[in-house]
């Protein structure tokens, strides 16, 4: 991850970097996987990243983990980040505090923020904008393909969400693809065979847009070499597959997403916002129906007298319209019911979550949106036009 692969491992002629081990790597020969290798190089870069990093959720109050979490969460099954709006929604948060909270989150380097507004540019190990890392979940049929921030955030991500998935990257020297399965937390088929990772380490801005980008997957330690040949005042230090994999797993498995933040409990939420939208949908039409019953017992009457039926008449028009002046005393009951349902159609749009979605916790996102209040309005704005139609037609 950016700012993570810190002072690089490795020395390579006319690159200064972190000191540690030296000499040639040892491609992986791909015959056999790939599990996370903590060698002294290894340790050396995952220490150097972690007093660098400002990821200390010791920090964060429970609210502020609450977001966090969620925006984690919505990555794969969005395939990119959630807004504001939609943070505010599901947490139940006003509008100012996800705005403080985002900003914070920003300033601990737990996200980047594009510059002049709040939207999410990334949120390590994800990137909201693309990236020449793909990453796509085999095991989790609700997850979407995702954009990885770097190399070693891509290997970081089984390790933070426990599921297997594929890696769809290229070489940053030729644009050669390179492809990387991991299965049970292990590389198990890797292509190229000598493939290697370049932890750049040259910050001269935020770790988002300065170091993210050089942190890449090569064909060769030779084409590191090349592609160094344009790179200005580049620092940092070829790594192997095998230690890019333990500083992902150091980095990104204390922040793991628990079953129940992703796929379960989305699951679950995603049954009660269904009930949750059946019973706004039914309280929204009964107002306007109880609405229009208050209204048509006094109109409807006068409709069928206009045309020549009267309650002494028969047949089945004369029955109907007597069957309508039958309704008037009635007319403040279907006048309460309206506003009884309007009041729980409200209440169900507008509430905010129950305690599953209390801060500290992470739910699935409602789909009672602005869109819904909007079309609620509409219905109230119908059944008080119903109601209120006797006087302003003079009946």
């Amino acid at each position: 991850m950016a700012d993570t692969c810190c002072e690089g491992a490795r020395g390579v002629d006319n690159i200064s970097g972190w000191a540690g081990e030296t000499g040639t790597i040892q491609p992986d020969t791909g015959e056999r996987p790939v599990v996370p290798t903590a060698t002294e190089t290894a340790k050396g870069l995952v220490a150097e990243a972690m007093s660098m990093l400002g990821w200390d959720h010791t920090k964060l109050n429970h609210t502020e983990d609450a977001v966090r979490r969620y925006i984690l969460t919505q990555y794969p099954l969005q395939g990119g980040a959630p807004s504001c709006r939609e943070i505010e929604e599901v947490l139940g948060l006003a509008g100012t505090e996800v705005q403080t909270i985002l900003r914070r989150l920003h300033e601990l380097d737990i996200l980047y923020l594009e510059p002049g507004c709040l939207e999410i540019r990334l949120a390590y190990p994800f990137s909201s904008v693309p990236t020449r890392h793909v990453v796509k979940f085999e095991d989790w049929a609700e997850a979407k393909p995702v954009y990885a921030q770097c190399a070693v955030d891509a290997l970081g991500i089984p390790f933070m969400f426990s599921h297997d998935l594929s890696v769809a990257s290229s070489c940053a020297h030729c644009s050669k693809p390179v492809t990387l399965e991991v299965r049970n937390r292990m590389i198990v088929t890797h292509n190229p065979a000598e493939t290697v990772v370049w932890a750049g380490t040259t910050r001269s801005g935020p770790a988002a847009t300065s170091v993210c980008p050089t942190i890449n997957f090569f064909c060769s330690s030779d084409h590191v070499v090349a592609w160094l040949q344009g790179q200005a005042d580049t620092r940092g230090a070829i790594i192997s597959l095998a230690e890019a994999f333990y500083i992902g797993k150091e980095l990104f498995e204390p922040l793991r997403i628990a079953e129940s933040d992703s796929t379960s409990h989305s699951t679950r939420n995603a049954q009660t916002v269904h009930a949750e939208r059946a019973a706004l949908t039914a309280t929204s039409t009964g107002s306007l129906v109880a609405a229009f019953l208050a209204s048509v017992c006094c109109i409807g009457p006068l409709v069928f007298a206009a045309l020549g039926v009267g309650i002494g008449g028969t047949g089945l028009l004369a029955g109907a319209a007597g069957f309508l002046k039958g309704l008037l005393p009635y007319r403040p009951w279907f006048i309460g019911l309206t506003v009884l349902l309007l009041g729980v159609s409200f209440y169900l749009a507008c509430r905010k979550p129950t305690s599953a979605c209390a801060p500290g916790s992470i739910c699935a996102l409602r789909e009672t949106t602005r869109a819904s209040r909007v079309l609620l309005w509409v219905v109230t704005a119908i059944a008080l036009g119903l109601v209120l139609a006797p006087y302003w037609l003079g009946v």
